[in-house]
């Protein structure tokens, strides 16, 4: 089973789409970072999340007092506005595992670190991959998904909307 430490960006898209039981369906360990769990803040939210850090489905790992300190040193090309972010990427080295996240710095981060690195858009067409969700189904949410993250690249979700019709 493939690791993946996923950001809450990526959290809060799947939670507005209301898809989070789908998301956590996929072939895959997903993991964040106490640090991001920890932006987790409204009530809802942390209530549903909290199912699926008890079920085990979402594995939120702890850092050690020295792993905080070496990411507190970790350097890194761009300035990563959150710490959260740079225990995502400092963990997902360490763990040499992919990435989940929609900030475009931390994506080019991770890429030059040799990290895999997807998005949500990614996550919909592995859902389709898995047969967890139907072409129309990923069609609708990723019309919705250009709504709720206005930070994606529209281009990009139209060629594979475009793509899920055929």
């Amino acid at each position: 089973m493939k690791l993946i430490i996923t950001d809450v960006s990526v959290l809060f898209d799947f939670y507005q789409l209301e898809i989070l039981p789908e998301f956590f369906a996929l072939k895959a360990e997903i993991s964040t970072t106490s640090f991001v769990y920890n932006e987790i803040v409204i009530a809802n939210q942390v209530v549903e999340f909290e199912v699926y850090k008890r079920s085990q489905k979402l594995n939120v790992i702890m850092l050690t007092d020295e792993e905080q300190d070496a990411v507190n040193q970790f350097a890194t090309k761009r300035n990563l506005k959150s710490l959260p972010d740079k225990t995502m990427l400092w963990k997902s080295i360490q763990l040499n595992c992919a990435l989940l996240t929609c900030d475009r710095k931390l994506k080019l981060e991770a890429k030059e670190h040799g990290i895999e690195v997807h998005g949500s858009i990614w996550v919909i067409e592995k859902l389709v991959e898995e047969n967890i969700l139907y072409k129309s189904k990923a069609i609708t949410l990723l019309e919705e998904l250009k709504t709720v993250n206005d930070r994606l690249p529209i281009e990009e979700i139209d060629k594979i909307i475009k793509k899920l019709k055929i």
